[in-house]
């Protein structure tokens, strides 16, 4: 019986994750535009911030690297506040995620929210650049080690989140021109979901607190 009880259970979760995919491929299906315009604009980004990283003056670069060098000292250190790394990184990407937020309330949310995705593609491409640049292959297994973990979560988060913002605007837009879907309920939704992403932007905050350090200090 209690076998029986079990497996139901099993094929239950295992129903509520397809139908979870199922709904998220069709997510990216109907909206496959918008989903190649946000990819565009961000690998724009990070083909610009390549570009910049190798055009710094050298009081710039010597800045830098005497950051990078604290931070190689300090942020692997046994001392340091992990706490507070969790809540700067944890800040930092939430105020990204309630900018789009605000912007999709707004009709001219669309460029903006585009401008915001850029900005994190520049900020990817120019920090990996100059380590790579400068630090040749230590800055690579740096790169690997102190940023691709929460990047994995970081990134797709935003990409989905943007188009979800891009999408609101849209709706927003529709219901000014006469639209008969009620607003409350849109809004209700589209501000649960901004919830759920600042979830999983945490666990991306707590992997680069925690996991990321650990691993570069392995490394160091």
């Amino acid at each position: 019986m209690e076998g029986e009880i079990t497996c139901r259970k099993t094929l239950a979760g295992k129903g509520k994750q397809m139908k979870l995919t199922q709904r998220l491929k069709r997510h990216v299906r109907e909206n496959r535009w918008q989903y190649l315009l946000i990819v565009i604009v961000f690998l724009a980004g990070i083909i610009m911030g390549d570009l910049k990283a190798g055009g710094l003056a050298n009081g710039v670069r010597d800045h830098l690297l005497g950051l990078i060098d604290n931070f190689l000292e300090e942020g692997t250190g046994a001392g340091t506040a992990k706490s507070v790394i969790l809540w700067n990184s944890f800040l930092n990407q939430a105020k990204s995620i309630m900018a789009v937020w605000f912007l999709g309330l707004t009709i001219i949310g669309m460029p903006l929210i585009l401008a915001i995705v850029f900005l994190k593609g520049f900020s990817l491409g120019f920090t990996i650049c100059f380590l790579v640049s400068e630090r040749a292959v230590a800055g690579v297994l740096i790169s690997i080690l102190s940023i691709l973990p929460q990047s994995m979560i970081y990134i797709p988060v935003l990409i989905i989140w943007s188009v979800v913002g891009i999408n609101f605007s849209i709706y927003i837009t529709r219901f000014r021109s006469g639209g008969d879907v009620p607003l409350s309920r849109g809004l209700a939704s589209y501000t649960l979901l901004m919830l759920v992403t600042l979830i999983i932007v945490w666990v991306g905050a707590l992997i680069e607190a925690y996991l990321a350090p650990l691993l570069l200090g392995l490394f160091i």
